[in-house]
């Protein structure tokens, strides 16, 4: 007679048999699909599979499973519109981004939007409504995640205006935290100045070196620059002093664009802007570097920097 454990056994190994044809199909299936498809599919099985998983143990998901699936079709434009030789994407969103659709994280996962920018503040008082939450969700997603600040040298007191961003940017020494970028770009057209904020090029250059130092020194390194040729050559005298800062260039184009003076590489590439009015449309990027590009702008720094 054969013990309990021998018994066992044999079920495990029945059982063991009868899935190998099942993984060979799997194989074959899964190799048609395309990298977005297979995401897709894996999200899923998680989704079908997760009351399982539940039972089965006894500790809690760190991450919430997304409760739909992906847009596949969604999925599948996102991917095809990543510039070549630039396969790390992600987005950064505003309270704009909820105007009508918000953020739909099961089609940004499956397209493999790695990391996610959002705005957190803009002046001394204003904070992004939907930034919390935001910050959460991608969080649970499991994405890279950072703050960024969209400036208002209009509004003088750089200082006032960067601690207020540090206030509730909620930067954390992590490797999935991003360094935060501070928006240097046009007024938008509720901004009633001219095109550099009714500032010379010396004072614009003072208040943004003023503003940037205040968060390296409560970071404890450089922030990015977000900011586009057309806009820093002319507004700050082409002003070579901040090469030094990891860049994220603005630029519509379908090649690398021009860099703003003092600048020879960037970090990332804003490619796509997006419109809120449709739905999975958000400005999209590109790191410049791949995945390990990526993990150098988050916590710790890199070597030298």
């Amino acid at each position: 007679m054969s013990s309990p454990a021998v018994t066992v056994w044999r079920r495990v190994r029945d059982v063991a048999a009868g899935l190998v044809p099942a993984a060979r199909r799997v194989r074959r299936f899964a190799a048609g699909l395309t990298p977005g498809q297979r995401r897709a599919v894996a999200l899923g099985l998680l989704m079908v599979t997760a009351p399982v998983w539940a039972v089965a143990s006894a500790v809690p998901p760190v991450i919430t499973l997304p409760v739909e699936p992906p847009v596949l079709a969604a999925v599948a434009a996102i991917e095809a519109g990543r510039p070549a030789g630039f396969p790390v994407g992600g987005i950064d969103v505003s309270s704009h981004d909820h105007r009508r659709f918000g953020i739909h994280w099961p089609t940004e996962v499956a397209a493999g939007s790695e990391f996610v920018y959002i705005k957190a503040t803009e002046g001394s008082t204003y904070v992004n409504p939907h930034f919390a939450t935001d910050y959460a969700a991608a969080r649970r997603a499991g994405r890279y995640v950072g703050a960024y600040v969209y400036a208002r040298p209009d509004r003088g007191d750089p200082v006032g205006q960067a601690e207020h961003f540090l206030r509730n940017a909620r930067f954390s020494r992590d490797a999935r935290t991003l360094v935060p970028f501070v928006d240097l770009e046009w007024p938008y057209s509720g901004v009633r100045t001219d095109d550099c904020y009714d500032l010379a090029p010396a004072q614009l250059r003072a208040w943004i070196r003023a503003f940037v130092g205040r968060i390296e020194a409560g970071i404890g390194r450089k922030p990015m620059i977000y900011t586009n040729t057309h806009w820093w050559n002319p507004c700050t005298g082409n002003d070579t002093s901040f090469g030094g800062y990891p860049l994220d260039i603005a630029g519509y184009t379908a090649t690398s664009p021009k860099l703003p003076a003092g600048w020879s590489t960037f970090a990332l590439w804003q490619y796509q802007p997006g419109d809120p009015d449709r739905r999975h449309s958000h400005d999209r990027d590109v790191v410049n570097g791949g995945p390990a590009a990526l993990r150098g702008l988050a916590w710790p720094p890199p070597p030298g920097s």
